[in-house]
């Protein structure tokens, strides 16, 4: 195996015309054939638990099986979702349709500052074609019309027309949508500084006629060293890239570039769920449309900088995927494609993981401390040795998969944000289709009452804090106590230390968020001056 990792470039073969394909492809054979071996020595090791398990603590034992069950499909998802990527050169394609475009700019209450922005960078928007801007703003505010106006662009404001602010963000993209004709929709948030070759960039992948939407890459600000992971590498240098070989990348709601009759095909941006991006991608694709990914920044905007914009977040982005997986589910959606389905249910299966599998395993460890029980009925050297050959193989798996984009760092924010992914998925379940949950606006001024943001840092990861401080302190209190014998509390000190390495990252972060940057501080790169 060996051998085979650290063969040479030179030693394969490669005559694809696809763009970076053939320099990939030593990094993809690695990929898949690590993959393989680790779902071939992962059913092994199931079926070892599955034997090895202490059939005397039945419900303990039948969770533990669930989780690493659950832990192993969750590798065989994300890897078909990442067998092959598809990468797209930064120039894109040439432009061969004059299409005329509107690009739309929804608001509710972000800092003028901020909004002046966006639209300065909007008006310096270089297209050939025909291009009208629209600020669609949802709070009514008499400076933002002036502010459009001063620019040019259209406003258009659904309280000032006395329309009702229905459905948020989806509800204010279709008030737009009925009011303008453009060929093509380029949506950017209000905090988002798009580049002057935005559109030259994504049109002209929209020559294939059953492309519905471009996503370009997402950028955003961020303090030094990321520490909430906002740049999320994992999802937009290598999740995106893996979609897109599938035709499916998803819209992230911003920088994205969508054909109309797309959209009206559906009857516009999709209202049932809390926000439009995944969702209208989900009917789209549902509908036989194809969409395109271009892995490249276009714009720039803001990312939450402390625990409780993550947790508002974050969590927005659980409830939507888990309502979809609950009242709408990809494997019962009608005109999906199998892949389609398989890359749906892996973002909920993620979530799910996230937020009960991860967690039970780090709490066994603890019921072993205080209770002196083992979860298995084989030499806890035997556990170790066959748990850890599968570890190893899925780490490597993982590496040359999410090659060069921090996993560890991705799994970390997974695993140490499962308070707001538990609360999300539970939510989830008393909120179908026709009753819609509360919605609260990233980086909006007014209060708002599901907002997290105010929360004390301390408060909000005290979960989290609960399991660190068990795990590093309970095997020496369970070994100086007599409690449980020592071989076992060896076996579990593996466990409790991935279970303090996972915790600190996102309680480190949320204690600690670290300063900006100069180049990257939100005032100075949208400063007026």
């Amino acid at each position: 195996m060996l051998n085979l990792i650290n063969k040479s470039k030179d030693t394969f073969t490669c005559s694809s015309r696809r763009f970076r394909d053939c320099a990939d492809k030593p990094r993809r054979m690695k990929a898949q054939f690590l993959s393989i071996l680790t779902i071939l020595i992962g059913g092994y090791y199931l079926y070892w638990v599955s034997v090895a398990v202490n059939r005397s603590y039945p419900v303990v034992a039948f969770f533990f099986i669930l989780a690493e069950l659950a832990c192993w499909l969750l590798f065989i998802f994300a890897t078909i979702g990442l067998w092959r990527l598809r990468y797209k050169p930064e120039s894109g394609l040439p432009v061969s349709i004059s299409y005329s475009i509107d690009v739309f700019i929804p608001t509710y209450s972000e800092p003028l500052q901020y909004l002046t922005m966006t639209l300065r960078a909007a008006s310096h928007i270089e297209y050939d074609g025909q291009i009208t801007c629209y600020v669609l703003d949802d709070a009514g505010r008499s400076e933002v019309e002036a502010l459009a106006l001063s620019y040019g662009f259209r406003y258009l404001s659904r309280p000032k027309s006395k329309v009702p602010n229905k459905n948020a963000k989806a509800g204010n993209l279709n008030f737009g949508l009925r009011q303008s004709q453009g060929d093509l929709i380029l949506v950017l948030d209000a905090d988002q500084l798009a580049q002057p070759n935005i559109i030259q960039s994504l049109v002209g992948y929209m020559r294939f006629e059953h492309v519905a939407f471009v996503q370009s890459k997402q950028s955003y600000l961020t303090q030094e060293g990321d520490p909430f992971y906002n740049k999320s590498q994992i999802f937009y240098e290598i999740v995106q890239l893996g979609m897109d070989n599938n035709d499916t990348a998803l819209s992230s709601g911003s920088g994205v570039l969508y054909r109309r009759e797309a959209l009206e095909s559906i009857g516009g941006f999709v209202e049932w769920n809390i926000v439009e991006d995944l969702t209208t991608s989900y009917e789209l694709h549902a509908h036989g449309w194809k969409s395109f990914y271009f892995p490249h920044a276009l714009s720039r905007g803001l990312a939450p900088t402390n625990i409780g914009g993550v947790y508002q977040q974050r969590g927005q982005w659980a409830l939507d995927t888990m309502r979809i997986f609950l009242w709408d589910n990809p494997f019962l959606k009608k005109g999906l494609r199998f892949i389609a389905r398989m890359e749906y249910s892996t973002v909920a299966l993620s979530y799910i993981c996230s937020a009960f599998i991860f967690p039970f395993f780090y709490l066994v460890p603890i019921w072993s401390y205080l209770t002196g029980n083992t979860i298995l009925s084989r030499p806890e050297i035997e556990f170790i040795i066959v748990r850890s050959i599968y570890f190893i193989i899925m780490a490597l798996a993982t590496r040359y998969l999410c090659y060069g984009q921090q996993p560890g760092k991705q799994f970390r924010m997974l695993a140490g944000l499962f308070p707001i992914y538990m609360r999300g998925i539970v939510r989830a379940f008393f909120y179908p289709k026709g009753k819609k949950p509360g919605y609260c606006p990233n980086n909006a001024t007014l209060k708002c009452s599901l907002s997290f943001r105010d929360k004390p840092p301390l408060f909000a990861v005290l979960p989290q804090i609960g399991i660190l401080i068990l795990n590093l302190v309970l095997p020496f209190v369970s070994l100086f106590a007599g409690l449980c014998e020592p071989k076992v509390i060896a076996a579990n000190v593996l466990i409790s230390a991935i279970a303090i390495w996972s915790m600190s990252q996102v309680v480190w972060s949320a204690l600690f968020p670290g300063n900006w940057e100069p180049e990257e501080d939100p005032e100075h790169v949208y400063s007026l001056d």
